[in-house]
Formats: structure tokens, C-alpha cells, sequence
């Protein structure tokens, strides 16, 4: 794995830091990483060495995460990031990526959703995992996303929902992405963006499921991890089943973040699927 180069991508929203590690783009398929909400790139840390010599990866700070830039968090929502996705995308394609195969967690499954149904020439395939935006939307789901991002609520809540969601602290990389999270409420800026997108996903768009069968000539792979109390299986899998009804599924024992908490189940789980999307033609 060659020395860690940024890309820096300039968006409406702020000038995003696109983190490039492994092989050169012009020899190798490209792998584009999407991070949850809090989080930043590191949050990929535990499986990125082992797909770095087979991969041309660049992986994403979101607008007021990691090195990235925030013009005004009040405009990070859910579409925002979709926009900063396709924005990454057309960059990383002037920088010699060819389509890219795309792992998204949570917010940055949703992303990944979006990027592909706007930019189906720039996508190869996508490993969505524990993907936003497939949870019914209803009267309660939505005062629960409003609650959340409350002033009252949104900085007491950040830490004790990602120690919930990560799970036991001593598993691969999940101590690193916890004590970021810790750091959440201590900062303005990246508490109102992490706020400003939980108010978003009242956005009538947010509901993936609501429009049918989504991405019909995509390769997509869905991993879920059941433990995870804050955005359960039993929840999503009719929505997935909907949106989504080519999509292989994958089901681990995990919570929120399996690549970093499990990266080897992770990476024997997705292997298939990623190899597959590196033998498809640009």
C-alpha cells in the first residue's frame, strides 16, 4: 500500500477531502468508501490494507467530518450527501478512476444509492451496509428523527447511541471510531451537521422503498449486522425487499459497522461481490 494521498473535491456544500490509498486508478478498479453519521474515513481502517493491493481506494470525509470543510452545516442533509457523492465520482473519474464499485454505511448507504441511480455510468456495483433510508417513514420514525436532532437532545445522544451501535469496545477498530464519537459533542460544528442530517431524514425521499424496485441493472449486495439496536434488521428487510428484491443479502452477527468490528467476516462476505464488480467492464 503506497503513501495516503487527498484529493480535494470543492462542492457547494464545502471542500470535501477524498482520502486515496492503494493501487494507481489507471491500474486497478476503483473502490469508493462512504462513511456513517458521525464518522470519517477512518472509520474503513480495519479492512483498507487488505484491499489496498488489489484496489484503487478513495475513501470520503462528508462535509464537517475528518479533513473536509463545512460551508453551512445547516444545508447536510440526506440529498446533500447524495450530491457531494456524484460531485466525488465525476472527480475521481477526471482523476483516471474507472467506474467505481461503492461501499456506503448508513448515511453513506443511502448516498450510495442515490450516486448510482444519478451517475449509473460511474458506478460499477454497490455494498450497502446497514444502508439509511429503508426503515418505514411514519408518524413515529419521524419524531424520532426530530427528537434526535433536537438542540436538547442531539449532544447527549451521540455517545451513548454510538457506543449501542459499535457495541463491545475491544473488537478491530471499534474503540477509534467511539472515541470520535466522544469528540462529537464537543464540537459545534460537527454536532450541527450531525444534527442537520438526522432532521433531514423526515425528507419524503428518505423512504427508498416508496418508489419500487430501485437500481434494476446494478450488482448490489446488502450486509446487515442483526445486533444493532439502532437501525435493526427486522425493521428494514421489507423495504430492502422492495427497493431492492435483486440485491443479494447478507446477515452477520454484528451491530452498525461489521468492517470494522469484524473485518475479516466482512471482507470473506463481500469478497465474491467485490471481485466480481473488479471483472466488470468500465
Amino acid at each position: 500500500m503506497g503513501p495516503a494521498e487527498t484529493l480535494t473535491v470543492p462542492t457547494p456544500f464545502g471542500d470535501i477531502a477524498v482520502h486515496l490509498r492503494g493501487r494507481s486508478p489507471g491500474a486497478a478498479p476503483g473502490l469508493l468508501l462512504l462513511h456513517a453519521n458521525p464518522g470519517d474515513h477512518r472509520d474503513f481502517d480495519e479492512i483498507v490494507p487488505a484491499l489496498a493491493p488489489d484496489w484503487a481506494i478513495a475513501a470520503v470525509d462528508w462535509p464537517g467530518s475528518g479533513a473536509s470543510t463545512v460551508r453551512d452545516p445547516e444545508r447536510i442533509t440526506i440529498d446533500a450527501l447524495a450530491e457531494v457523492s456524484v460531485l466525488v465520482a465525476a472527480a475521481l473519474s477526471a482523476h483516471g478512476f474507472g467506474a467505481l464499485t461503492v461501499i456506503g454505511n448508513s448515511v453513506g448507504g443511502y448516498a450510495a444509492v442515490r450516486l448510482a441511480e444519478r451517475a449509473p455510468d460511474l458506478v460499477r456495483g454497490l455494498v450497502l451496509v446497514q444502508p439509511a433510508g429503508f426503515a418505514p417513514l411514519n408518524f413515529l420514525t419521524r419524531g424520532y428523527f426530530h427528537l434526535v436532532a433536537s438542540r436538547a437532545v442531539a449532544g447527549r445522544y451521540v455517545v451513548p447511541n454510538a457506543r449501542m451501535y459499535l457495541g463491545p469496545l475491544d473488537r478491530g477498530g471499534v474503540r477509534a471510531i467511539f472515541d470520535r464519537a466522544v469528540a462529537v459533542p464537543g464540537d459545534p460544528v460537527r454536532l450541527a451537521v450531525y444534527r442537520s442530517l438526522w432532521r433531514s431524514f423526515d425528507d419524503p425521499r428518505f423512504d427508498l422503498p416508496s418508489t419500487g424496485p430501485l437500481l434494476a441493472g446494478v450488482p448490489v449486495q446488502v450486509v446487515w449486522g442483526r445486533n444493532d439496536p439502532t437501525n435493526p434488521w427486522l425493521l428494514n428487510r421489507r423495504g430492502v425487499a422492495v427497493a431492492l428484491p435483486h440485491a443479494a443479502v447478507s446477515v452477520l452477527a454484528t451491530r452498525h459497522e461489521p468492517f470494522a468490528e469484524a473485518p475479516v467476516l466482512f471482507l470473506d462476505t463481500v469478497r465474491d461481490f467485490l471481485t466480481a464488480c473488479a471483472g466488470v467492464e468500465s
